[in-house]
């Protein structure tokens, strides 16, 4: 058998080059940025840890100024973010129940 040293894949060890992906794929998860980054770190928090932000957004306030802030008005909206919460959870509840009846009727 004779071996031609002119074939690419012969010339380097029978290894096939690949291309680096492009597109959508071509950025790793690790290497995300912008939108799909902020995205990814949201899904990866619980439904809470999604209200308490979403509140937070809505007062103009993230965690970082929330840390910032003197512990009296800190702990004053940590109450005020609970208590929103609370009321989210109860309206949902009421809501299901609202469904179930209005279905069964």
């Amino acid at each position: 058998m004779q071996v031609n040293a002119n074939n690419p894949l012969l010339a380097a060890g029978g290894a096939q080059k690949t291309q680096a992906p492009t597109g959508f794929f071509a950025t790793a998860p690790a290497e995300q940025t912008g939108a799909r980054k902020e995205f990814s770190d949201f899904m990866k928090k619980s439904p809470a840890e999604q209200m308490r932000d979403q509140i937070l957004k809505s007062m103009g306030l993230d965690e970082e100024k929330l840390k910032a802030m003197p512990a009296e008005q800190r702990k004053a909206i940590e109450d005020k973010i609970k208590e929103m919460i609370k009321t989210k959870i109860e309206q949902a509840e009421k809501e299901k129940k609202g469904v179930f009846v209005d279905i069964k009727a």
